[in-house]
């Protein structure tokens, strides 16, 4: 015999998922927050505000428009600096642009290891050769 499913019971396998993906993702950073952007929308996400040509122009006004804040307390001043490092979420998928040349220095060449997530091919180990290429 089949039970009808309602409508709660739809919203609460959906409400249950979202909770697990939003557990999951939280697990993946380690708690860390993403690197300022335009906010999301449902679903889509940031789809609609990546653009299509002159992705600079479009990558830095979202630097200055989302960039750090600096509040200076004596002043009673708030002051905003462009951000380096955007981040865009398009179909739970997040993309990071690297907005200088500072920080893509910075975070590919000096902490590159941390980042780069090349698969270990054993075959390339046993003769010797990394990334494809004879080792010294």
């Amino acid at each position: 015999m089949l039970s009808s499913i309602t409508i709660f019971d739809l919203l609460v396998f959906l409400l249950f998922g979202f909770a697990l993906s939003v557990i999951r993702d939280y697990r993946r950073r380690r708690g860390l927050p993403y690197p300022p952007g335009p906010r999301p929308l449902p679903i889509i996400g940031n789809l609609l505000d990546i653009p299509k040509e002159s992705s600079w122009l479009t990558y830095t006004e979202f630097s200055k428009k989302y960039g750090r804040f600096f509040c200076l307390i004596s002043a009673l001043y708030i002051m905003r600096s462009a951000g380096d490092v955007l981040s865009f979420h398009v179909f739970g998928q997040v993309i990071i642009v690297l907005n200088t040349v500072k920080s893509t220095k910075d975070l590919l060449d000096k902490r590159g290891e941390i980042y780069s997530d090349r698969p270990v091919i054993p075959f390339y180990e046993m003769y010797g050769l990394k990334f494809g290429v004879p080792s010294p």
